[in-house]
């Protein structure tokens, strides 16, 4: 079965290869780590590496974020034993850099041909293979397996759409996820599908999210949102804040936000593209509604006839903190959504689209608790952002539900971190 995906997936990379060479000449995302991505990582950065270790593989930022507790975790406990952690994207990459501990090295994800893999594993000689999600890579679990190496997938979801995907080749998936040490799926659904797909229940458990877990402490964040706000120069002004938004839902956000200006001239807008290379489009597009584009970047005074663009990756956290309404991106004009705990975890009102399918556990989870709002179209969008700015109570009920129903819900990172120790380590 492995000979068969090699050959497939080798026949593919080639002859997508003219296709990616175009989009490595136009973008630098598709640049950055090429070599790392080939297999070839610096000796420069293996020397920082002590003899023990592992590798932790995060896609991209929202993974990152959400495997960083259990890396602070790890390595509180186990500070000899050094960390590669790998991310697929460039701000992936970015975001996780600064925050790695001296003797731990960031890379990119090598593609998943046999020869490059291979050689991977002899440069990086871990112990573990940690990976979060649903990042399922036949070569790098096979030939990790094979030399020895415990592999591991925590925090893993699959959706119902990914399940009827996989589920066309369940023959070959079986083989594949007969290899982890363990599964700690997020919900009892991801498990029951992991497990329909040929994964030995044995190996199968239900950790919870690690979303829940806050991957910044309480009082670092209070301390960079009052730092934003003297920036700014916001006393008591409310904050509605576009998180990780996509194509459509910048324009709709700016609209409601001028027709809710004259009734709530306080409110201020804060817009967060999912997407780096669509800072400029977005920063033209304030100015074509008649309103100032400031940059997190280079702060001034936020008034009324301003929004701010946040372009730096890793920030919105912050801005989360600072909001008094959030909309969750990806979920009105794009199919997905996009992760919805983090402000939620901090209380604020948040609203999301009707397309949220790859956190639909999550968002089914604070709607049953009225912790949370969806609406269908931009109309009612409106409408809901109105309602909670017209009342301080009703912002507070919501703000308290959502921080009950996340503290329930810990208990993701103990629960992983046994499970690493108990079978990946030594």
């Amino acid at each position: 079965m492995f000979i068969i995906y090699n050959v497939l997936f080798t026949g593919f990379c080639f002859l997508a290869m003219p296709y990616f060479v175009l989009k490595a000449l136009k973008l630098k995302k598709y640049r950055n780590g090429l070599l790392e991505r080939l297999g070839m990582i610096a000796h420069e950065k293996l020397s920082r590496l002590s003899a023990k270790r592992i590798w932790l593989h995060a896609v991209s930022v929202g993974e990152a974020s959400a495997a960083y507790p259990l890396y602070h975790a790890f390595k509180t406990k186990y500070p000899n034993v050094s960390v590669i952690f790998s991310t697929t994207t460039l701000t992936g990459q970015q975001w996780i850099q600064a925050k790695l501990e001296g003797g731990d090295i960031a890379i990119y994800f090598p593609i998943d041909i046999y020869w490059i893999v291979r050689s991977v594993l002899k440069r990086l000689k871990p112990m573990a293979l940690v990976v979060v999600e649903t990042e399922i890579w036949p070569n790098l679990w096979w030939l990790a397996a094979r030399a020895g190496v415990g592999v591991a997938l925590i925090n893993a979801r699959l959706s119902p759409r990914s399940f009827r995907g996989y589920s066309r080749i369940v023959f070959f998936m079986k083989k594949v996820l007969e290899l982890p040490s363990f599964i700690s799926a997020q919900t009892d659904e991801d498990a029951q599908r992991f497990i329909r797909l040929g994964a030995p229940a044995g190996k199968v458990g239900v950790s919870g999210n690690l979303k829940f877990e806050s991957s910044i402490p309480l009082d670092e964040l209070l301390i960079k949102r009052n730092q934003i706000r003297q920036q700014l120069h916001l006393g008591t002004e409310m904050a509605l804040v576009g998180g990780s938004t996509h194509e459509g839902e910048e324009a709709i956000l700016l609209d409601i936000f001028e027709q809710l200006l004259p009734s709530f001239p306080a409110l201020r807008l804060i817009l967060a593209p999912r997407h780096p290379e669509r800072f400029e489009e977005v920063k033209k597009l304030i100015r074509e509604k008649g309103f100032t584009a400031i940059c997190s970047s280079h702060p001034t005074a936020l008034t009324r006839d301003k929004v701010l663009l946040v372009d730096q990756i890793g920030q919105l956290p912050h801005y989360y903190a600072l909001a008094t309404l959030v909309f969750i991106g990806k979920s009105l004009t794009a199919h997905g959504g996009q992760n919805l705990l983090e402000p939620a975890a901090m209380g604020k009102v948040v609203v999301f689209g009707p397309y949220m399918e790859n956190f639909q556990n999550s968002a089914a989870l604070f709607l049953s608790e009225r912790a949370a709002v969806q609406v269908k179209d931009e109309e009612m969008l409106k409408e809901v952002i109105q309602r909670y700015l017209n009342s301080e109570v009703l912002r507070d009920e919501m703000a308290s539900r959502a921080r009950i129903l996340v503290q329930k819900n810990k208990g993701a990172l103990a629960f992983n971190l046994k499970q690493i120790e108990k079978h990946l380590l030594w």
